[in-house]
């Protein structure tokens, strides 16, 4: 049945179709138990990160309730736990307040209409099915604007956490600043109480990260404030806000903020799918599901355009969240509907509770939280495996702090792409020699090991097409150069060689015909069939002849020994490199 043209279509237009046909009770009760452990850390974590958007708190919760229903139901991972997050929320607020005051009704139409493009994107990159785009996102790009986007969002909550009153400020530094200067006129019951939140879910997530840390410091210190009054003291709190479901409502249309607005959109899709694709590699090794990134452009582009029609900002999945859902057990998409579904309850009938709650405490759950993305070691150790992700990683983390951090990413990315190009452009060419002890082929460069003196046995590492081919040429030469013995044979190993295009046919050809001025012959060995049809093609191949491409690599040294000098090979050559020498000598 499943078979059918029907049943396929339907499966492809709704995935939650292939999970539920097997749902049964013991999946619903481990679903039901993981949903509302999420819903738990979901419902101060939206408000939170809400107010780092520069949102009033029941924003995030109308994306909690729309957005991990829409996603569950429409993405490909089964336990991503989608909804607002500290890095997008960054980048909502660094984006629109150039343009709104952060909490102005235009600020939050801005907020909303970013959420509606975000979503335009994901769901056009999904239904074109253009999950590879990932692979241009540079990981060391990521990790460098992560790690400063933690800083910058701490700082950016300190005044809340400590109850200090200071300029805002577009950068990082000039912040600091201010917050230095006001720290002698901190309020003390804001910091007490932002301090102690700040222990409680920091510590206790050490000590049992199961335990719902950030909704008992709430609790607690929401509690202190309303039978001690301390909002009438200067504590600041969240205040009143309406209760009950967002209404229908379509987003500002208007071409040019929306012209205006693309580019940031596609920044934080990116880094927002990202985090996701992290998470998705992460729990497809735990499970063995199979990501479909293209399937979660779609449910991610859905659940941002939908949520944009019920004043929701954008969202994302979230690295903290899933991996508590993960770890409570949810084995499919209903955990992230039965977290909405509470998230939906906590609007209708709980919004009352939330008013006493001091911005303090929420201040102290998103540094928490961030912190876990701050982790510079990475950086070091991006170092140390390669200078240029190094390099990318430390570039992004400070022109991030230094200048916008989308504006930082997006040059992380393009540094990322240059390097990619200009080592590409710049093939290494290898010189390959045997070692006679273990009988196997080896980098000569590397081991620095001699070669054999007739025959120079090189291996260019990349595809050779216009941008390298030139290249790649004169570097061969310039090893050919360096012989100082009578050479009789370049051998070039096309195994790492997986394309070619004419001008590198065109550039291997001058290569032949200048070794044959030097009495030196061009032989190929290991040349894939693509490359071969190539070469085919372009009329190299018969240049080549049937003496000039040995197929198999491992033969071709047995081939090229009858034709060297072997008495040069008995009296003089001091070297026993190959079997075939032992023959001669």
């Amino acid at each position: 049945m499943k078979n059918n043209p029907l049943s396929l279509l339907l499966h492809h237009l709704f995935p939650f179709l292939n999970w539920v046909k097997d749902y049964d009770r013991s999946v619903f009760r481990a679903d039901m138990v993981a949903g509302i452990t999420v819903a738990v850390v979901l419902i101060p974590q939206s408000m939170a990160y809400a107010m780092l958007a520069g949102l009033p708190p029941i924003y995030g919760l109308y994306a909690g309730a729309i957005a991990p229903i829409i996603a569950a139901l429409w993405g490909s991972l089964r336990q991503l736990a989608t909804g607002p997050i500290a890095i997008m929320s960054l980048l909502v607020l660094t984006t629109l307040t150039p343009m709104a005051e952060p909490g102005s009704p235009h600020f939050i139409e801005l907020a909303i209409l970013l959420g509606h493009i975000v979503g335009i994107l994901y769901l056009i990159m999904g239904v074109l099915r253009m999950g590879h785009v990932m692979a241009f996102i540079s990981h060391s790009a990521v990790r460098g604007f992560t790690a400063a986007a933690a800083l910058i969002i701490i700082a950016t909550q300190m005044p809340n956490l400590l109850g200090l009153t200071v300029e805002k400020h577009e950068y990082i530094l000039p912040m600091l600043l201010e917050i230095l200067k006001g720290v002698p006129s901190l309020h003390a019951s804001t910091a007490l109480i932002g301090v102690i939140s700040f222990a409680i879910i920091y510590g206790l997530k050490r000590i049992r990260p199961a335990f719902p840390a950030s909704l008992l410091a709430l609790l607690l210190t929401t509690s202190a404030v309303y039978f001690f009054n301390l909002h009438n003291s200067g504590v600041r709190i969240v205040g009143e806000f309406p209760g009950g479901l967002p209404i229908f409502k379509l987003p500002i249309f208007d071409m040019d903020i929306g012209f205006s607005l693309i580019g940031p959109a596609v920044i934080i899709a990116l880094v927002s799918f990202a985090e996701i694709y992290s998470v998705g590699k992460v729990i497809s090794s735990e499970t063995g599901q199979k990501v479909d990134v293209n399937q979660e452009f779609i449910g991610q582009g859905l659940a941002n355009i939908i949520g944009s029609f019920f004043q929701c900002p954008p969202v994302s999945g979230s690295f903290s969240r899933t991996a508590i859902n993960f770890s409570a057990g949810a084995r499919t998409g209903i955990s992230g509907v039965v977290s909405g579904i509470i998230v939906i309850f906590a609007l209708l009938f709980l919004t009352p509770l939330f008013t006493y709650i001091p911005k303090a405490a929420l201040a102290a759950l998103v540094i928490s939280a961030v912190l876990l993305l701050f982790h510079p070691k990475e950086v070091f150790i991006l170092w140390k495996k390669n200078h240029h992700d190094g390099a990318v990683a430390v570039t992004v983390f400070v022109l991030a702090l230094l200048a916008k951090p989308d504006y930082a990413l997006l040059i992380g990315v393009m540094i990322s792409l240059m390097l990619f190009l200009w080592k590409t452009m710049h093939p290494r060419i290898v010189r390959i020699s045997k070692d006679p002890v273990h009988n196997m082929l080896i980098n000569a460069d590397l081991y620095n090991k001699p070669s054999c003196p007739q025959i120079l046995h090189l291996r260019s590492d990349n595809a050779i097409y216009f941008a390298n081919a030139e290249y790649t040429v004169e570097h061969i030469l310039e090893r050919a150069d360096e012989v100082e013995t009578p050479l009789k044979f370049l051998l070039l190993d096309c195994t790492a060689i997986g394309f070619i295009d004419i001008t590198g046919t065109d550039e291997l050809s001058i290569l032949r015909q200048e070794l044959k001025t030097r009495n030196i012959r061009l032989v190929l060995t290991g040349v894939h069939i693509p490359v071969m049809n190539v070469f085919k093609t372009s009329g190299f191949w018969n240049e080549l002849s049937s003496r000039g491409v040995i197929a198999n690599k491992g033969d071709a040294i047995t081939h090229l020994f009858h034709d060297i000098d072997h008495e040069y090979c008995r009296k003089i050559c001091p070297y026993s490199l190959y079997t075939e020498c032992s023959s001669v000598k």
